[in-house]
């Protein structure tokens, strides 16, 4: 019995269209303690985030039962989608 033997292109060029939708940038609320966010037209700081099967659990500074991430108004946090150097790997020891 010869084994089979899978081969996978190591070093596959990337195209250089993104697909739909995609680009270097994306937005998207982060909810972490600390937050301001506006809650049924006040403002609020988010306390404290649960991730469950269901969904996820917003828990407001000062109250004890969760709000709904669509009832809450933020701006979103801008992130990159391609790589970024880590400060430490550009040569800089202090200020990052």
């Amino acid at each position: 019995m010869v084994g089979m033997q899978i081969q996978t292109p190591v070093h596959e060029p990337r195209s250089k269209a993104a697909p739909p939708g995609w680009g270097t940038f994306f937005r998207m609320p982060l909810y972490r303690r600390g937050t301001p966010v506006r809650h049924a037209g006040k403002s609020e700081t988010v306390d404290y985030v649960k991730l469950q099967r269901q969904g996820i659990s917003i828990y407001l500074v000062g109250r004890a039962e969760p709000v709904l991430a669509r009832e809450l108004e933020l701006a979103p946090t801008v992130f990159t989608t391609v790589r970024v150097p880590q400060p430490e790997c550009l040569g800089y020891d202090a200020g990052f």
